[in-house]
């Protein structure tokens, strides 16, 4: 990397953290804007009197007449005073205004309140300083962060120096970003106007956008910083919903419902309180749930496996049909199902009971195709030959030679079957009624039952209970799901 780009790069970090101990905003403050209001709701009230007034001399009401003449005169008067004060406020103080800048004092001005009235009226989110500033200080550490990052990386065309350079600086201009957006949507109460942005927020726009640009021109022999600044940013996003999901199950309802956060609060205690207060049995669901989830896993894995085998290895008459209706049956929906479904499992007795939600998991036709796929891509047929001229039964050339070269498809359709059981809600809610043979989907959903209040966070909470074990699978098992979707989605 040339020696200039190094000097440029650093030079635009540095006029960036310089920009934010600028001013970045003004608060204009005017007294006459700030009394308008009193005035115009003054001048209504007193039109209303006036025609009140002229109904009462047109029915010649001498009563009333002398009253809301008494009325006028004492709504003038408040009308004049008003007035007064407003002119007298414009001429002696003028016009002036609160300013701020990001850095080194991030909280906006003390004279400054929000304006509760405009939230309540156009039902946005509270402001919330305290993630704000906590934003800034993090968007500013960034930018250091990849300042460092970047002079670390040398002269050398390819360095993972720059790599990370480059994420940490896209995270720090969308925080940065956000932070100068938001700062333009806070409801300023009067006298105060709301926040107008200077010329410095051009600065903190732009420079940051040309020092990335900077960084990855310096990279322009390598796709591996792009494509790991994009897959960083697309991982933010998939990830984001699950953070959200587990900070909002440490914040209370109240917090939740008037914005949003990415930082913890202090309330999880409170919410699993309020969790097992209603009939909540995490060690019940969890024990339900994993009953079905992995029943249900260990025989659809084993016996769809075992099918895509006999129709790899078996050439029998009709093998192409039998697959190709295994195929249509995947195109048919659970939903169109249920009803027969349910009746038959009515009549049979077995309802309430985990049977029908374990049993007819080992006819699973998605989970045979990708066997199959995976075999036809992987598996030779001599290896069955060789154990055959050996001796070895069927069942034994399954288990003990087939099966170990399955391993990476069989892990991965098992975290999928996994995932798909445990999150299961409609089939065991037709079937299961007892209170005790609930799964944790279930519960999670009767936990909205509350005709009095919703609990959010309690919900969030048992949301984050639900999906945690799925998020330890996963990450624990992922490496078999890429090794399985590479090798078993591309026949060679």
């Amino acid at each position: 990397m040339k020696r200039h780009n190094q000097i440029i790069f650093a030079i635009l970090i540095l006029v960036t953290l310089a920009a934010m101990f600028l001013p970045l905003a003004t608060f204009e403050q005017s007294f006459t804007a700030a009394s308008s209001a009193d005035i115009q709701k003054s001048e209504e009230k007193l039109v209303d009197l006036r025609r009140a007034m002229d109904r009462y001399v047109k029915n010649n009401d001498t009563d009333k007449i002398a009253k809301q003449q008494a009325k006028i005169d004492k709504e003038q008067a408040k009308l004049d005073e008003l007035l007064a004060e407003a002119e007298k406020a414009a001429q002696q103080q003028g016009e002036g205004g609160a300013t701020y800048a990001m850095l080194p004092n991030p909280s906006l001005p003390a004279v400054l309140e929000f304006d509760q009235a405009r939230i309540n009226t156009a039902r946005v989110y509270q402001p919330n300083p305290q993630q704000y500033v906590t934003l800034v200080y993090v968007s500013a550490a960034l930018l250091l962060l990849a300042l460092a990052l970047f002079l670390m990386g040398g002269t050398k065309d390819a360095s993972r120096f720059f790599t990370l350079s480059s994420c940490v600086h896209l995270a720090a201009i969308l925080i940065l970003d956000y932070c100068i957006l938001r700062l333009m949507a806070f409801p300023i109460n009067a006298p105060y106007s709301d926040a107008q942005l200077t010329w410095v927020q051009y600065v903190l726009f732009f420079a940051p956008v040309v020092a990335l640009a900077v960084n990855i021109q310096s990279m322009f022999h390598t796709k591996r910083t792009m494509l790991y600044v994009l897959l960083t940013f697309l991982s933010f996003l998939s990830l984001l919903p699950f953070w959200t999901m587990i900070v909002n199950a440490t914040r209370s309802t109240y917090q939740i419902q008037q914005s949003m956060s990415l930082l913890p609060s202090t309330y999880l205690g409170s919410n699993l309180r309020i969790l097992t207060s209603k009939n909540f049995n995490v060690l019940v669901g969890f024990q339900n749930s994993a009953i079905i989830a992995f029943g249900s896993t260990i025989l659809s894995v084993y016996f769809s496996a075992l099918t895509a085998y006999g129709l790899t290895v078996y050439q029998f008459k009709g093998s192409k049909g039998l697959y190709k209706f295994i195929l249509a049956i995947i195109m048919i929906p659970t939903q169109v199902t249920a009803t027969g479904f349910y009746m038959s499992m009515y009549r049979m007795n077995l309802t309430n009971n985990f049977i029908p939600l374990i049993i007819p998991a080992i006819a699973s036709p998605s989970t045979v195709f990708f066997m199959k796929q995976y075999l036809a891509a992987n598996f030779q047929i001599s290896l069955v030959e060789a154990s055959r001229i050996d001796g070895a039964g069927e069942f034994h050339t399954y288990n003990r030679i087939v099966m170990p070269i399955m391993v990476p498809a069989l892990a991965t359709m098992g975290i999928m079957a996994v995932i798909t059981s445990w999150n299961n809600y409609l089939t065991p809610l037709m079937l299961l009624s007892n209170p005790d043979m609930r799964t944790l989907p279930m519960m999670v959903k009767e936990l909205r039952g509350d005709i009095y209040r919703t609990e959010y966070g309690s919900i969030y909470l048992g949301l984050t209970l639900t999906a945690l074990p799925l998020i330890i699978v996963y990450f624990a098992l992922s490496k078999y799901i890429i090794r399985g979707i590479a090798v078993g989605g591309v026949k060679e």
